[in-house]
């Protein structure tokens, strides 16, 4: 699961790549860092050295960039605590970075950002922490989602190199590594990146949102949510395996291109537990809450862009926090979807979604009869309507010559 999601993720930026409205030429860069790291556990704060990690990116427009990311830090793990021993601690995330200062300012190529000198980032991906040995006792590799929210501090050198300043907070759910408090790595690090192109800010791409008052919008959904224990006892008409309810959204985000719409979606509100004699509480119902970013890609534009077009197709993925009210549970989980969504007016569009939100178990009430954390989630199909605030001039434009009453 985790390969294919990647894969489409990185079809749909190389596939903007080619396009001249996605992605403008040069726009591609490499990092390397390395540093030091702080362990966060129920057990208290480990800190120490190595901590390393190596990016490839590309900027998507003037203000966003995508990238993927490897870190590691070899740190002890919670079972090693007392001990000398380490543990390889692996992070691989689907990250975004902003560019805070070519949304809102015009920007130069000079040594230093100004007047913001950072770039934020956050990103969702997965961490991996081998199989332990202690005093003869072994405890299992271990692997869950993780998020990151972190800045970068880049320093111009010449025109394709620059110095970094990175640190980033990774957020670990409860239960990993043995450890049930509130678990985060942070890692500091020093860097250094290469651009493909030798001007950072010649990368703003057509039918880009002019002004940053622009191409934001609203918008509330209702449908139905099946809980997925690997698709076991999948019913509706059984009142004892009924693993469905009903389910709403509410979302908020921005069109920053014909092609790349960024929105924050709560989602949820009603699950069950898997209908299993073995598990503690089977079929009855919790209610739960996933807030998740998602990066969503209107593939009809990937090439071109076609006034009078009224459909717009949006696949997507995305991340975030999920969480329970009954025995509360804070977690991360992530979400994959497509929305398609058709222009009333400038003022609205309806939309139909359909998504799926892959939870760990501990969030679901156990996993399926595998046991894989992949296979435990949410399917959620809603219908709706969205509304644009201001100008909208992205995602539809009239037709030349058209004429109105």
């Amino acid at each position: 699961m985790k390969k294919i999601l990647l894969t489409l993720l990185l079809a749909c930026c190389f596939l903007g790549a080619k396009a001249q409205p996605a992605v403008m030429p040069g726009s591609i860069y490499a990092s390397i860092n390395g540093g030091g790291f702080a362990y966060k556990t129920a057990g208290g704060m480990t800190m120490g050295v190595p901590s390393f990690g190596v990016e490839l990116g590309s900027w998507l427009m003037k203000p966003l960039a995508f990238q993927l990311a490897y870190e590691g830090a070899m740190a002890p793990s919670t079972y090693q605590k007392g001990t000398s021993n380490t543990s390889l601690f692996s992070f691989v995330s689907a990250e975004f970075k902003w560019d805070f200062n070519a949304t809102f300012f015009h920007v130069y190529n000079k040594t230093f950002q100004y007047p913001v000198p950072v770039y934020p980032m956050i990103g969702l991906g997965l961490l991996m922490r081998p199989k332990v040995t202690v005093n003869g006792v072994s405890y299992h590799q271990d692997n869950e989602f993780q998020a990151m929210l972190g800045m970068q501090l880049p320093v111009r050198l010449s025109d394709h190199w620059s110095a970094s300043l990175e640190y980033k907070c990774f957020f670990i759910p409860q239960g990993f590594d043995g450890s049930n408090g509130p678990n985060n790595m942070h890692m500091a690090t020093l860097g250094f990146i290469w651009r493909q192109g030798d001007d950072p800010y010649r990368r703003k791409t057509a039918f880009e949102a002019r002004t940053t008052s622009e191409d934001w919008f609203v918008g509330y959904g209702v449908g139905a949510l099946f809980n997925s224990f690997e698709f076991e006892g999948l019913t509706i008409g059984n009142a004892k395996t009924r693993l469905w309810n009903i389910t709403g959204d509410m979302m908020f985000g921005r069109n920053w291109s014909d092609v790349w719409t960024i929105r924050f979606e709560l989602s949820g509100y009603f699950a069950r537990h898997r209908y299993n004699v073995k598990t503690e509480e089977p079929g009855n119902w919790y209610p739960f809450n996933m807030l998740h970013a998602d990066f969503m890609v209107n593939v009809p534009h990937l090439f071109s862009f076609s006034r009078g077009a009224r459909l717009s197709v949006l696949p997507y993925l995305g991340a975030g926090p999920v969480w329970t009210y009954k025995k509360p549970v804070f977690t991360v989980g992530a979400d994959a979807g497509v929305m398609f969504r058709y222009y009333i007016d400038n003022a609205g569009d309806l939309f139909f979604d359909a998504k799926y939100m892959m939870v760990p178990p501990r969030v679901a009430g156990g996993s399926g009869p595998s046991g894989s954390i992949f296979g435990v989630g949410y399917m959620a199909f809603t219908v709706g309507y969205i509304h644009n605030f201001g100008h909208s001039t992205v995602r539809y434009r009239m037709p030349v010559n058209h004429c109105t009453d």
